[in-house]
């Protein structure tokens, strides 16, 4: 190996794509670790931040609390590691040998490697990421798992409805856990299999699985917003905030939350622009960025429906049922509008513009196609390729049909500002009535209460059915 000189490393083309087989179960693993990473993360991060504006979280600015601020960043700093490590690229060395008259015969990758050939060949080496595409399990199995699990788990809470014995509160304790994980992932993880299946978008695991990480981090943001400087203005403003019905309390809920969350979720979408080449494609980042958002926000709200007390039963399967056909698809929905507007906005600047001797002309961005294969590791059988193209066919459930199809604005503000507004009222909603309500008996309080719920998830589906064939279809998707 004398003489020989060094192959240097140089980029990947465009058109090469690494692939293998994996289980469909492996991102739902990946995300169940990351997410208790980020809820841990996130509310300890949030420590550190109210130490330094409000240490007491009373809605008055100061004091700070150095001690709270070394803490938290104690505390922290593990869950930081951790999803670092986690979320650590994983790369393949790619060796690529072909014939080349103006070749030679020995290559030298590193110290140890040399390649060999009988002919004149030239190499190139690259280290990629894996471009395997992502594979979710089906969604009916995701639904049957929360449907099952979420019955199961409230029959075995029953018990402690009845009696306080040692043997109820020992059942309760076993099943706290697995029920808390069906009733927080499982609906999340079927809408996210749901996008997948029938946004008809070729999506590797690797982007996949960060728009929903983007999704949990864009909490952090909001929580700030929400918990420490939403209650700072509002106790300055002389509003009180004392029990859920007062008006403080109120201002958290419509202006505070759907401001914050809906503003922290489009930062998320901006932060996988290089993933965002169509608008179609922003729907997509969107929709699964609220479902990261609900993913992370639904721990704490089925946790606390676990320990709600006697009533845990009640409480667990009435609060993840309406999260999981009223919350989750609602963040979805919601950021999903946000993001069919700014998917357009960065696909119109990404055809960048110039003028050339007085013509307005478009610089078109040649993208290479995506080309990969799967193929059975034990059978060697073409199991999908992307050039086998079914288009999906929408179910009744999920489209309301092209003829009442909403049509979706492509101003990024606009945008916004409708996830805002639709965010406000389901919000606002139910806190408005309870206010309204206030001295009335708890069985009325309870019936328009359910009546009101009922009634804003089935607006929220009317919606959820029109603007999907809409955003899907790649005709509304092209830039005018």
């Amino acid at each position: 190996m004398q003489g020989l000189m060094k192959t240097p490393l140089s980029p990947a083309p465009n058109n090469l794509y690494l692939s293998q087989t994996s289980s469909r179960w492996k991102s739902i693993g990946s995300m169940l670790g990351l997410v208790t990473v980020i809820f841990f993360f996130v509310n300890t991060a949030l420590f550190i931040v109210s130490g330094f504006i409000d240490s007491n979280l009373n809605g008055v600015i100061g004091p700070s609390d150095p001690f709270q601020v070394i803490i938290g960043t104690l505390c922290s700093t593990p869950f930081l590691l951790a999803f670092i490590l986690l979320r650590k690229p994983k790369l393949a060395h790619i060796v690529r040998v072909e014939p080349s008259d103006q070749g030679t015969n020995s290559h030298l990758i590193a110290p140890s490697t040399l390649i060999q050939t009988t002919m004149q060949t030239s190499v190139k080496h690259h280290l990629v990421h894996g471009t395997s595409p992502l594979q979710i399990p089906p969604f009916k199995q995701l639904w049957l798992i929360f449907i099952v699990g979420t019955l199961i788990s409230a029959m075995c809470m029953i018990p402690i409805l009845i009696s306080s014995s040692i043997w109820a509160v020992l059942l309760f304790l076993l099943i706290s856990i697995p029920a808390w994980i069906i009733g927080f992932s499982t609906p999340v993880f079927a809408w996210w299999a749901t996008s997948n299946e029938y946004f008809d978008l070729q999506t590797t695991k690797r982007q996949g699985e960060w728009m929903l990480i983007a999704g949990m981090l864009s909490t952090f943001p909001a929580l700030v917003i929400n918990s420490l400087i939403s209650p700072i203005i509002i106790t300055f403003l002389g509003i009180s905030m004392d029990g859920v019905e007062s008006l403080g309390y109120g201002m958290i809920l419509f202006l505070s939350a759907p401001i914050g969350e809906e503003l922290s979720k489009a930062l998320a979408i901006l932060f996988l622009s290089r993933f965002i080449d169509s608008a179609k494609r922003g729907f997509q980042i969107g929709f699964s960025v609220g479902l990261g958002f609900a993913l992370l926000e639904n721990m704490s709200y089925i946790l606390g429906a676990l320990f709600s007390g006697e009533g845990a039963a009640i409480s667990f399967i009435f609060t993840t049922v309406l999260r999981a056909i009223g919350s989750i698809p609602g963040h979805a929905t919601w950021t999903a509008i946000s993001g069919f507007a700014i998917g357009h906005h960065i696909s119109k600047n990404n055809h960048s513009k110039s003028l050339i001797d007085g013509i307005y002309e478009k610089k078109k961005v040649i993208k290479q196609e995506s080309k990969w294969v799967l193929f059975d590791k034990k059978t060697g059988q073409l199991i999908s390729s992307s050039s086998v193209k079914v288009q999906p066919v929408l179910p009744k459930w999920l489209s309301a049909g092209k003829e009442k199809e909403i049509q979706l604005t492509k101003s990024p503000t606009k945008a916004i500002l409708i996830a805002i507004f639709c965010h406000a009222v389901w919000n606002g909603t139910l806190w408005l009535s309870g206010r309204i309500l206030i001295d009335s008996p708890a069985i009325i309080q309870i019936a328009v209460n359910l009546i009101l719920i009922t009634v804003l998830i089935v607006i929220l589906w009317m919606i959820l059915r029109r603007l999907i064939p809409y955003a899907i279809d790649d005709r509304n998707s092209l830039l005018s």
